[in-house]
């Protein structure tokens, strides 16, 4: 077993995800990352450049197997699991009446069963360990209703419930559970956002990213490493009385 410790991070190739595994790693924390797309072991190259060790592993997270096979291996190359941070998510940007089941399944599979599945294969070792940090990403989409976001908006909401139930069924074990709630981070997925909402209104991607904007109290967006600093915090022992919590890191949107 290393005597460093060890965080999971998932969606890690871009944004938040990639921010908090670089951000981790800053930390001197061996750090495992998984992503659908190959960019992630660019990511993982990255992170051991900085002189940590890191399981750079390509694959799903709304797939059982996939989870399973990761959390064995990190479990395998390294004997614990400190802290598991799950970014993985997606988001469909349509009138209801316009979504689709497969686009509700989708949705749902990635934001709340990836968060699910990961969960529920790292808990058997926090529990043997006697202690564990898990840090969730909500959504200022789960504390206010967004246009043409209900599922995305949904399953945010799900995942700031989840994270309250889990965090009293795992506190006899030392394991806290919280959630950030982020509201606009400049990431690819809201730049694509932007766009499909840009060409639906016929108004320049400029101008809708300007509105956007405004609805943080600052008038811009989060960079992730902003985000990822939350969530580094809940994971650590600064944050050792803190369990059930969302954090909303929303430059003040919801108070609005």
């Amino acid at each position: 077993m290393t005597d460093k410790r060890v965080a999971i991070i998932t969606g890690a190739s871009v944004g938040i995800g990639r921010a908090a595994a670089i951000k981790f790693a800053q930390e001197g924390y061996h750090v495992a990352i998984i992503a659908r797309g190959k960019a992630i072991h660019a990511v993982g190259a990255e992170i051991r450049a900085l002189g940590v060790e890191c399981i750079d592993f390509q694959g799903d997270v709304s797939a059982e197997q996939d989870v399973k096979t990761m959390v064995a291996q990190v479990e395998a190359q390294w004997g614990r699991v400190d802290v598991l941070n799950c970014n993985a998510g997606i988001v469909v940007v349509k009138p209801l009446e316009d979504t689709t089941w497969e686009d509700f399944v989708n949705v749902t599979h990635i934001n709340l069963g990836g968060h699910f599945l990961f969960t529920k294969q790292v808990i058997p070792i926090m529990k043997r360990q006697n202690r564990g940090a898990i840090v969730n990403m909500g959504s200022v989409s789960g504390h206010v209703g967004q246009t043409e976001h209900g599922i995305y908006g949904a399953t945010k909401a799900g995942i700031i419930a989840f994270t309250r139930a889990i965090a009293w069924e795992l506190a006899k074990y030392h394991i806290r559970v919280n959630s950030v709630s982020p509201g606009s981070v400049d990431t690819p997925m809201l730049r694509s956002d932007i766009q499909l909402e840009s060409t639906r209104t016929g108004r320049s991607f400029a101008e809708v990213k300007k509105l956007r904007e405004h609805e943080q109290a600052f008038d811009r967006w989060a960079d992730p490493a902003e985000i990822a600093e939350a969530i580094y915090f809940l994971a650590s022992d600064a944050a050792s009385f803190i369990t059930g919590t969302d954090l909303l890191v929303d430059c003040g949107w919801v108070a609005k």
